[in-house]
């Protein structure tokens, strides 16, 4: 029995991707689907540019074991439903290899429960999502760690700091609701409780008057479990009424598309939690790496996100690396339950055992007034 193993928009081709059309027969064919326009759109185009990165630059030095990567992207839109369709169209038509990346957490649960995934044992690897989704059945490779555990980091760090007074500020849609369930439960287990728990509607609608009630709780933190347009919005209207909140996002938030939003004044000091290590930083050979390479193959500005998804491309190429020459749908899920560590030359992931995720590294990050993170 396959055990969910453990450790994220717009994709366009460029000249490193081979046209479906004109597929060399040998090709390693990855499927992605992404929404290029919703809500979820700077996330993953971030998160994407940094893993075609690395996939550029492997095509780029002999390929995988003599093959290149070629990318499928299609865009469902935001719609689970249409989530559901395209992947199986990458399994049944396009006959991918595997699949990569999935951005959004009701796509790939719909995805996850889908019966037609789940019969073709085809690998979903590193989707950008901290969500608990899939089961001991199904092939999602998660890198990144959990939604559970950046709020457990962020509970603590605050609470060493003798903070007792949390606000949770939330999007009223799954995923905003299922965290501000975790950090209600976080702050339980020390034995306390957020002083007020306040629902942003997806209209965005009446944010001023929500920016005034949450500061009259007088909160010490204020912790929003949102997307990045949502609570950059937010942000604006907190600031324009007291400039020194402390305001601390997850790391889903795509910093630089916060900092154009709401402009360097008003994002300075708010706090983002973060996944990888800082991405501006050349400490390591991963981060060095990353910068130059993004500099090389994208006209993108370095991010976590970047950093995350090059990370997770770089994982991904040591998988198939350790298929060997017979590399096909089957011999990736072997290969996937095989290989339970990755070195990537400043980060490790390990896969296996009752450890459900790649990786547990979670930092907070600040934002400076010069767009930069300090980490």
């Amino acid at each position: 029995q396959f055990k969910r193993q453990i450790a994220a928009a717009v994709l366009f081709f460029t000249s490193s991707f081979t046209p479906l059309s004109g597929a060399y027969a040998a090709d390693i064919r990855v499927g992605v689907v992404l929404d290029q326009n919703g809500i979820n759109a700077d996330t993953g185009r971030d998160y994407i540019a940094g893993a075609r990165t690395w996939f550029d630059h492997v095509n780029a030095t002999g390929g995988v074991n003599g093959r290149r990567i070629q990318v499928i992207l299609k865009d469902d839109e935001g719609a689970p439903a249409n989530a559901v369709k395209l992947t199986r169209d990458l399994i049944d038509q396009d006959k991918v290899d595997a699949l990569f990346g999935y951005v959004g957490d009701d796509s790939l649960s719909a995805v996850a429960e889908d019966a037609r995934f789940r019969a073709s044992r085809t690998v979903l690897f590193a989707p950008l999502s901290g969500a608990d989704i899939g089961s001991a059945v199904d092939a999602i490779v998660f890198v990144r760690p959990s939604y559970k555990e950046e709020v457990r980091h962020a509970i603590r760090h605050f609470g060493q700091l003798s903070v007792s007074r949390f606000t949770v500020v939330f999007a009223d849609n799954n995923f905003g609701r299922s965290l501000n369930a975790e950090i209600r439960t976080q702050l339980s287990a020390d034995g306390r409780k957020p002083i007020a728990e306040v629902a942003i509607p997806l209209s965005l609608g009446g944010l001023s008057n929500i920016a005034r009630d949450v500061l009259a709780q007088k909160p010490q933190v204020i912790v929003v479990a949102a997307d990045t347009i949502t609570t950059a919005e937010f942000v604006k209207k907190v600031r324009g009424l007291d400039i020194s909140a402390q305001i601390v996002a997850l790391s889903t938030v795509n910093h630089r598309t916060l900092m154009e939003l709401v402009k360097a004044d008003f994002a300075t000091g708010t706090m983002i939690t973060q996944v990888v290590p800082n991405p501006l930083s050349r400490v390591t050979k991963l981060q060095n790496d990353h910068l130059n390479l993004l500099a090389k193959y994208r006209d993108e500005p370095p991010s976590h996100l970047t950093l995350e998804g090059f990370l997770a491309a770089k994982a991904f190429v040591k998988l198939l690396e350790r298929t060997g020459r017979e590399l096909n749908r089957a011999s990736i899920t072997a290969a996937v339950t095989g290989s339970p560590r990755y070195d990537l030359d400043g980060m490790t992931v390990s896969f296996g055992g009752k450890n459900d995720r790649g990786s547990r590294f979670v930092d907070i990050a600040y934002l400076r007034k010069s767009g930069t993170m300090l980490q």
